[in-house]
């Protein structure tokens, strides 16, 4: 399934069908790997790149895929001064104010209450007792801290990052499969990871029969007219204040870019992903984050590990 190819410089994994479910892809489309992200993983000027859609479950994707190692050159240090720094100069928007918005106090309050609701209407699991709790990509634990506060949590983050006050940190599968756990989550992991079956398999290793998994990611595309308005304002922007910049960008492709999202779920592909994971889907669904043009919306799904007899 995956072939190593060198695409001008840059060694990527090429894959020749579908990540999660295995399946067919369609034509491909152009796309552009951003001056940024080129940079900062192999130190070069951005480059062309493909962008795929599975005909089976929908799922969409850059292809070549990141290696792990390539995507922690990517994270590294992040959201710290030098990596907003290194961002803001080829994304003169990416200012120092925006990188800090991004964990705002205002804005973790607002989606922690949305993810209660959901919690408690649709998944009836406010309240509920858990034993033990892992985060799975949590950074410093702050989503199961304010969500799944009656339990002993854990984050599984291999950063080093230190964790927030009542969240215990664990730095490999070896330590994460010392515990069973009630409760897995991932929440914004899957649209970053080259191999996010491969991510799924690990938890599956971790999970134990009964065990619950809640997954959400940005329901997005690429390609939709609200990435193409983000897109377009963009790079006039950076026309205007980082010419040389815009220059590497223009080409057919220009408006597909390869960003820190690799990966594009849907309702569907999402629970396809846990199905061939070997989990059984209880619940998905979507909700909205933010409203407006660009408004933000989520996608998530609800497994369990299934018992052995089936």
């Amino acid at each position: 399934m995956y072939n190593a190819r060198y695409v001008r410089g840059a060694q990527l994994i090429a894959v020749h069908s579908c990540v999660v479910c295995g399946g067919a892809l369609g034509s491909p489309r152009r796309g552009v790997v951003t001056p940024f992200l080129a940079q900062r993983i192999w130190r070069r000027s951005a480059f062309p790149i493909e962008l795929e859609s599975c005909t089976d479950c929908g799922f969409a994707f850059f292809n070549p895929r990141l290696e792990p190692s390539e995507e922690a050159l990517l994270y590294q240090g992040y959201p710290g001064e030098e990596y907003q720094q290194s961002r803001q100069s080829f994304e003169p928007w990416y200012s120092d104010a925006l990188n800090a918005s991004i964990g705002a106090p205002e804005a973790w309050q607002h989606r922690i209450r949305l993810l209660r609701k959901l919690f408690h209407d649709r998944l009836k699991l406010d309240g509920r007792t858990f034993g033990n709790v892992l985060d799975v990509g949590g950074d410093r634990g702050e989503l199961i801290a304010d969500l799944v506060p009656a339990s002993r949590r854990f984050v599984y983050e291999i950063s080093g990052v230190p964790p927030v006050a009542g969240v215990e940190s664990l730095h490999s599968l070896e330590e994460c499969r010392r515990y069973r756990f009630d409760l897995i989550v991932t929440s914004n992991v899957l649209e970053h990871v080259g191999a996010p079956r491969e991510l799924i398999g690990q938890i599956a290793s971790i999970a134990t029969p009964g065990t619950l998994v809640f997954n959400e990611a940005p329901l997005e595309s690429v390609a939709d007219w609200r990435s193409r308005v983000k897109r377009a304002a963009q790079f006039g922007w950076l026309a205007a204040r980082r010419p040389s910049v815009a220059l590497r960008l223009v080409g057919p492709g220009m408006f597909n870019l390869m960003h820190e999202h690799v990966n594009y779920f849907s309702e569907r592909s999402l629970n396809r992903l846990m199905e061939v994971g070997g989990f059984q889907v209880l619940d998905s669904g979507s909700y909205v984050v933010s409203t407006g043009v660009l408004g933000l919306e989520m996608v998530w799904n609800l497994a369990q590990m299934p018992s052995r007899e089936g």
